[in-house]
């Protein structure tokens, strides 16, 4: 079931069900693309069209952040809950149930430290690997070569959508890309995730913002722009009544 939040349509799936679609698409012959917006993702779609296109068009577009997650409710749209999109890293690595086709993942995005740490992690899973400063053709090349079923992209969006979006079907052995943002600095230990309450109240973006205070812009640019979004849809429901 698809619910639409500032015309982006999200699939209103729990955790389990969005493992047991990935099991779905590992399975049958075609390529797959999953996206995992928060309110930065929101806030730039309104403004570009090709964005938007890119998140409407996935498999599954996922609710990723809490803040999110609260203002859809405020506004009459009840999603299941949010998908965290570290949590999922870690689910899709720990399944070993051969229903999943013996899931082989790559990583890309980040430092070379932080995604050699992240691999490290991961444990078995991770059969390959290429830090963000990576070519292109260079990584599809590495990545035809290992011909890993699970491809995970952390360039930051929206480049690691049109990454996916535009070079998925150069690599025929992947049957499942994600775009999954800064999760290998959590994953890694580069950054320490907020503590559990703080992210159940939907703050963990300020918790990142104290451990990276250079992306105060960026991160005030999605929560403001989120709230502005908010505060519209409100009233034009109002001037309906």
């Amino acid at each position: 079931m698809k619910i639409e939040i500032f015309e982006i349509q999200f699939d209103n799936l729990s955790m389990d069900e969005v493992l047991e679609k990935i099991q779905e698409f590992l399975k049958d012959e075609k390529q797959h693309y999953i996206v995992l917006p928060y309110s930065e993702f929101v806030v730039r779609a309104q403004k570009n069209q090709e964005f938007k296109n890119i998140l409407n068009q996935a498999d599954l577009c996922l609710c990723e952040s809490r803040g999110l997650y609260m203002v859809a409710r405020l506004i009459g749209r009840k999603l299941k809950g949010n998908i965290n999109g570290i949590e999922l890293i870690y689910r899709i690595s720990k399944i070993q149930d051969t229903r999943y086709n013996n899931q082989t993942i790559f990583l890309f995005g980040a430092e070379q430290k932080v995604i050699e740490k992240t691999a490290e992690k991961l444990g078995e899973g991770i059969v390959g690997f290429e830090n963000r400063h990576q070519d292109f053709e260079k990584v599809i090349e590495k990545i035809n070569l290992i011909k890993p079923n699970i491809l995970l992209v952390g360039l930051g969006n929206p480049k690691q959508e049109e990454f996916i979006y535009n070079n998925l079907n150069k690599m025929p052995s992947v049957k499942v890309a994600i775009g999954v943002g800064g999760a290998f600095d959590f994953i890694s230990g580069h950054i320490k995730r907020a503590p559990k309450f703080i992210q159940k109240i939907g703050l963990e973006w300020f918790w990142r913002l104290s451990m990276q205070p250079k992306r105060t812009k960026r991160i005030f640019k999605g929560v403001g722009g989120l709230l502005v979004l908010t505060i519209k849809n409100m009233l034009q429901f109002k001037s309906k009544k």
